[in-house]
Order: structure tokens, then C-alpha cells, then sequence
């Protein structure tokens, strides 16, 4: 092996540690945030869910029409559609999601199921300063 082979060697193994090291900070932010789950039909808010705060696992159903439906399951972290009378079932077979950024989509009944990430220590933040107006003192 040249001289040369160990550089590249080198040089991409801290390229793979720096990168993993990265992948452990944002899934550790991640757990820090609020779980919202947003479940929209056609575009619209149907309902919003904080994750974090389901103390018990419970079911609703989303009902389109005289015969369509989407039953959806919650428990504290995770959301998922349970049951659906959709000619595939995709949304169902996308199973549970439990992070900021994942979405279940039923696309028969235009459903769109996503968990958005709120940061609590952000919630009052400044328009003009751009910072957490308890951070501005």
C-alpha cells in the first residue's frame, strides 16, 4: 500500500466519523422536540395531535362519503392509519411514524397524515431579532 492509498484511507474515515457524529446530533435535537401530529384531508387541518402529551392509545375514523373511511391510531409517540377501506391500503402498509418529518399518505381519500417537530424553547420567538425573547435580555 502507497503512501498515498493511506491518505485516502485516512481522509475518508474522518469523513465517515464527522458524518455519524452529525447523525447523532439531529436524532438527538429530534427528541427534544414536540411531536405534532397534523392530519390534513384535501389540503385542510382536520385535527392536530401532540404526541407527547397521549397519556392512553386511542382510535378515531375519518369518514368520506356514505362508505370510505380511514381509521386512525394514536398512542403517546406514534400515529398510524389503522384500518382503511382504500383499494390498496398503502397508507396502511406505510405502518407507525414517530418522527418529525414523516408523513402517511392515503391517496384515495386525499388524507395526509405528518408529524411536525416544535421546539417549545421556541415558541416565543422575536420577528425582528430572530431569537427567544427570553434569550434577548
Amino acid at each position: 500500500m502507497k503512501k498515498g492509498d493511506k491518505i485516502v484511507i485516512v481522509f475518508i474515515s474522518i469523513l465517515i466519523i464527522i458524518s455519524l457524529i452529525g447523525v447523532y446530533v439531529y436524532k438527538s435535537r429530534l427528541d427534544g422536540l414536540n411531536k405534532i401530529a397534523v392530519i390534513k384531508e384535501n389540503g385542510k387541518i382536520v385535527r392536530t395531535i401532540d404526541l407527547n402529551s397521549v397519556q392512553n392509545a386511542y382510535e378515531f375514523t375519518i369518514k368520506y362519503g356514505k362508505s370510505g373511511f380511514n381509521k386512525i391510531r394514536v398512542e403517546k409517540g406514534k400515529i398510524r392509519i389503522s384500518d382503511s377501506n382504500s383499494p390498496r391500503k398503502i397508507g396502511m402498509k406505510m405502518g407507525w411514524i414517530s418522527q418529525p418529518g414523516e408523513n402517511v399518505i392515503c391517496i384515495p381519500y386525499k388524507l395526509i397524515v405528518e408529524i411536525e417537530g416544535k421546539d417549545p424553547r421556541l415558541n416565543n420567538v422575536d420577528a425582528i431579532a430572530g431569537q427567544p425573547a427570553d434569550l434577548q435580555r
